[in-house]
């Protein structure tokens, strides 16, 4: 039963994300942190959503990104997803040497909300944003 209830949150969870009255109001967004060297930079954005609060993480490089999504309420974390994606046939655009074959490749992979490491990273960049933002994430 236990497991059930756990699923249906998951499904109503990517039900909010899936629908056009999914609302997104930016909080707070940050570029280029020192700390997170990356080769092609990256973003870590505060959002309020209807089920509380979203810190979407994303990491640039040459052939690919890494984006991970972290929902929360009042500090809680309720859902994990990290996004691996990655770029074919010459990297960062479609460039002309590509000859239009230019795609992305993404695979989701469903973090465990209670795992150390994902618990640990959700801490780390939940402290990069001010505590008057997080105040709204209830």
């Amino acid at each position: 039963m236990k497991k059930y209830r756990k699923h249906l949150l998951i499904l109503s969870i990517l039900n909010a994300f899936n629908t056009s009255t999914y609302a997104e109001k930016v909080l707070q967004s940050i570029e280029n942190l020192e700390q997170y060297p990356t080769t092609e930079g990256n973003h870590f954005k505060l959002s309020q959503v209807n089920l509380g609060c979203k810190i979407e993480v994303q990491f640039f490089g040459e052939t690919g990104k890494i984006k991970e999504n972290y929902i929360f309420k009042q500090q809680k974390l309720r859902y994990a997803a990290r996004y691996d994606v990655h770029y074919s046939h010459g990297g960062l655009s479609n460039l002309s040497e590509n000859k239009g074959k230019f795609n992305t490749q993404q695979k989701r992979i469903e973090l465990d909300p209670k795992a150390p490491k994902t618990l640990a990273d959700f801490r780390e960049y939940l402290a990069l944003f001010p505590q008057t933002d997080l105040t709204r994430c209830s």
